[in-house]
């Protein structure tokens, strides 16, 4: 959704289907692990301080072309463009999921202007290491799970548009079009769709 930016993964690059590769315990405070984590949050804060444009809440290594187990979620982050907490978690692992899902709309700057209505477990919990080297769990519900789980989506090769199987909840959304779509729940109406082939052929499959 994002204007194109040298070094980030777009749409038909193959890295964002690829399996990203586990941090060594003994690497999580290294400094190619820090150089790593410098480069993703120089492509997060950027977008978080414009807020004419999309707000980036979160962020996995395989966007930056780096396919190591490394995401970055804002756990302030509200789906109504609220930010201001942007922390980094490595090797990151749903230990548990909720029976129970909801429905919310879900953007990703390496799906172009795709954006769809995406049903996810409402609650979960997470365990990963900090910079520091300290294992954390945490548990999250609402916006924020979500969050976690399409950024682990990235980790393993999977795209937030995978999850949806009604094309009617696939849509098609401009860069200045991305506050309406969201303020309000627009998103549960949006008149402008994404075929699925439209899809396909941006991911290069047709």
């Amino acid at each position: 959704m994002a204007k194109h930016r040298e070094g980030f993964a777009y749409p038909k690059d193959p890295i964002l289907i690829k399996v990203a590769e586990k941090i060594p315990v003994k690497e999580v405070t290294s400094l190619k692990t820090k150089n790593i984590i410098k480069k993703m949050l120089k492509f997060a804060y950027p977008e978080q301080s414009d807020r004419k444009k999309p707000v980036l809440v979160g962020l996995a290594a395989p966007q930056v072309k780096i396919s190591k187990r490394i995401i970055l979620v804002d756990v302030k982050a509200d789906g109504h463009g609220k930010v201001g907490d942007l922390r980094v978690y490595i090797n990151p692992e749903i230990t548990w999921k909720s029976k129970k899902e909801a429905e919310w709309y879900e953007g990703c700057f390496s799906t172009d202007r795709v954006c769809g209505i995406v049903s996810r477990p409402s609650k979960i919990k997470v365990e990963a290491y900090t910079p520091e080297g300290k294992l954390v769990r945490e548990s999250h519900y609402g916006y924020i799970a979500r969050i976690f789980q399409h950024e682990i989506d990235h980790l393993n090769g999977q795209e937030f548009v995978t999850h949806i199987t009604d094309d009617e909840k696939l849509h098609w959304v401009e860069d200045n079009e991305f506050p309406q779509y969201r303020d309000k729940e627009a998103w549960r109406n949006w008149s402008k769709k994404c075929p699925r082939e439209k899809w396909e052929k941006i991911k290069g499959i047709k």
